[in-house]
């Protein structure tokens, strides 16, 4: 491989980048723009990038993109999209999304969620979770929704339910009940036990989630 197709390879490896930008970051620092016509033409031939054209927005002129093989999505996901669906389900979610949640709410693949994931970080903060990531905020997403329809439901949850060791679950139960009330699962009668989870509230869980039992310990004191 050429110094000179090194260059083109590298500067396209996170995302497809237009020619007039590649001319700007190559010449005349690394070649000429004979040269890099020539070299791009080579690349092209050889498979290793794609030449794309489209129409610039809002004029009747086109320009021409380059992208590796395989990264010619990255052009027709509006990274809009991508930063509206990470800040709706972080919104949802006690945790950052997954790439296949991503790909689910956008529709592509978790391996391009996951690229486009990382181009839309620094204006979402957004990363891949950890497995205990996920763990946990399965279990507080989970409390949380049952909390929340406890409330709904008017069952006095102060009294008979302990949440003192989780004392910012009754704060998320209170948002989900405002705008989240298609996530709440039906419970059983005494409000103990899920008996059935929304479809919209599985997408996260993962599982049919039971909650933990929190009753209050009465301590029988008996008189001497």
């Amino acid at each position: 491989m050429s110094l000179f197709e090194k260059a083109v390879l590298e500067l396209l490896k996170e995302e497809p980048k237009q020619r007039k930008h590649i001319v700007r970051e190559l010449c005349p620092r690394i070649m000429s723009k004979k040269k890099l016509q020539m070299t791009l033409n080579e690349l092209e031939d050889a498979g290793r990038v794609k030449a794309i054209s489209r129409r610039i927005e809002g004029s009747r002129r086109w320009t021409t993109w380059y992208a590796l093989p395989g990264h010619e999505y990255l052009l027709d996901v509006d990274s809009g999209r991508v930063i509206a669906a990470i800040e709706r389900m972080w919104a949802i979610l006690p945790r950052p999304p997954t790439s296949e949640e991503i790909a689910v709410e956008i529709g592509i693949t978790p391996d391009a969620a996951e690229k486009l994931g990382y181009k839309v970080a620094p204006q979402t903060g957004w990363f891949p979770p950890s497995p205990e990531m996920i763990e946990e905020a399965t279990t507080k997403l989970g409390e949380a929704l049952v909390l929340a329809t406890r409330m709904r439901l008017g069952i006095n949850w102060i009294e008979k339910y302990n949440y003192r060791d989780d004392p910012d679950i009754p704060n998320m139960a209170e948002r989900y009940l405002q705008k989240c009330p298609e996530m709440l699962p039906s419970l059983t009668k005494d409000g103990d036990w899920v008996e059935s989870w929304p479809s919209e509230a599985l997408k996260y869980l993962k599982r049919n989630y039971q909650p933990k039992e929190r009753y209050y310990r009465r301590v029988l004191i008996r008189a001497c």
